[in-house]
């Protein structure tokens, strides 16, 4: 009317529809006027009635998310323990599935060595990585009887080759997965279903289904959303290349992931894995934009974690989908401690233990270590092993290095627990790698004020308008500088080395 103020004149000016066909049908003589005028009475009455009815019994305007296949789950949040251990008997079945392929199968000589050697580490109590404690954890959900989903642009193989969840045919190109092969396969929609039993007593498996898809984060991550909307009882994941292209799919996120208990009172338990960490591969490669994620936090609505060990990760993947309630979950997955001979778990933390939102320091065992701390820096992700890592060049044992693997939602309980078991007036200092102005620490200092009532001082890189720098000298630079603040400076002839 304001802008188009002759079409909308024009409009005014012709008859509406119902006249201009009732005029025709008139005219053709196939209705008579008392038709017209009985057809519009009822028309109105029929609303009449049905606008009364809503004002007497209104409709729920919340109903159960998803009808029948959410019953029995719940949305509220809950830091309750859920038992996410495996027993060392189907851990060992696993194993045996993740280095056995059909014998005319030839897989590529150097993956052949590597799957299996990965599938000695259970039986031979070897360290485990982080590609084989999340394939430990994907089999376990599968013998389990749960549906397992993965998605990204590089999911199959991984990005960085940790994965290797199908396997291709050497010579001829056929594709294989091992963990669809762990033990009977369940047979969807019958008495055979996964997760029925077989005539040997064993629980049948669910399918792992695992794409490589298209480069859209945008059309894959919402395809993702959707399909946990409607699958409650499944693990579904949405991968990114890296978590820096997550911004390509943020809309989905903001409007949807984030906010759809809120707005909609609709529930999900999708996972994202964003590769996140700093090593010097400039700026379109090192942030996951963590500061973003944390910023849309409010009520519980979603989990924020940054996993800095395998068992960790074995124990988040298994609790997503074994608790009562569900809850998006966005994961700083690891790139560089993928193969860090320092990122390494012990079966026995599978077969024991569970997911611990914050991890005290493990060299700072007993009261008497603890009583000579006077610094407690508090980090998330990778920057732990950096930290460590000065420390023990160094030397400096009145130090300690504290973990939080769940920013969100925050553990306060637990917290609060471990700053009390060091000596009183200790200083406590958030380190990060990220820039000021991104990361955690605005989040984690907020939350220190609220919860606690204290400040938390900033140790890291400098406010910056990109995630990082482009040099791979400066990346090192900074890293020293803020290494320095926080532990303390190496020798001389350490820092040449």
């Amino acid at each position: 009317m304001f802008t188009q103020p002759l079409l909308y004149k024009e409009i005014k000016n012709k008859p509406s529809v119902l006249k201009t066909y009732a005029e025709r049908l008139l005219a053709e003589k196939v209705i008579s006027e008392a038709d017209v005028e009985e057809i519009r009475k009822s028309l109105d009455e029929n609303l009449d009635r049905a606008f009364k009815s809503v004002k007497e019994t209104p409709v729920d305007p919340t109903p159960d998310p998803g009808a029948n296949k959410w019953i029995g789950v719940d949305n509220a949040f809950s830091f309750d323990r859920v038992n996410t251990a495996v027993h060392l008997d189907d851990l060992l079945e696993i194993s045996r599935a993740m280095g056995t392929w059909p014998s005319d199968f030839k897989p590529h000589p150097k993956l052949a060595k590597l799957l299996e050697e990965r599938a000695t580490c259970v039986p031979e109590d070897k360290p485990l990585d982080w590609g084989t404690a999340e394939t430990l954890a994907v089999g376990s959900l599968l013998i389990q009887g749960v549906i397992t989903r993965f998605s990204g642009q590089d999911s199959r193989r991984g990005t960085f080759s940790h994965r290797h969840a199908v396997i291709r045919d050497y010579n001829t190109a056929e594709i294989y997965c091992p963990l669809n092969h762990i033990r009977e396969m369940g047979i969807p929609g019958t008495e055979m279903d996964a997760g029925t039993v077989n005539d040997e007593g064993k629980i049948r498996q669910a399918k792992y289904c695992i794409y490589d898809s298209p480069l859209s984060e945008y059309a894959v991550l919402g395809f993702e959303y959707g399909f946990s909307l409607a699958s409650p009882n499944m693990l579904v994941v949405w991968e990114a290349q890296f978590g820096d292209f997550s911004n390509g799919a943020q809309v989905v996120f903001d409007q949807f992931i984030a906010s759809a208990e809120a707005k909609w009172h609709r529930w999900s338990g999708l996972v994202c894995l964003l590769p996140h960490g700093y090593e010097g591969q400039g700026p379109e490669h090192s942030s996951a934009r963590l500061e973003r994620f944390l910023k849309l936090c409010g009520k519980k609505n979603i989990q924020v974690c940054n996993p800095t060990t395998p068992a960790q990760m074995f124990h988040m993947l298994r609790r997503q989908v074994l608790r009562k309630f569900r809850k998006p979950l966005i994961v700083m997955s690891p790139k560089s401690l993928l193969r860090l001979p320092a990122c390494t778990s012990r079966v026995e933390e599978l077969t024991s233990g569970s997911f611990r939102e914050i991890l005290d320091d493990p060299t700072l065992e007993t009261k008497k270590a603890k009583s000579k701390v006077r610094r407690v820096l508090l980090c998330s992700g990778k920057v732990y092993y950096d930290l460590d890592a000065r420390r023990n060049e160094i030397g400096r044992d009145d130090i300690a290095i504290v973990r939080i693997e769940q920013m969100y939602p925050f553990h306060t309980d637990l917290m609060r627990e471990i700053l009390e078991s060091y000596p009183e007036g200790v200083e406590v200092f958030w380190v990060q790698e990220e820039p000021q102005n991104m990361g955690a620490w605005g989040h984690m200092h907020l939350t220190f004020y609220t919860e606690f009532g204290r400040d938390l001082p900033y140790i890291g890189r400098q406010t910056s308008p990109t995630p990082a720098t482009g040099s791979p000298t400066i990346h090192r630079q900074q890293l020293d500088r803020f290494l320095t603040e926080a532990v303390g400076a190496l020798q001389p002839q350490e820092a040449t080395a």
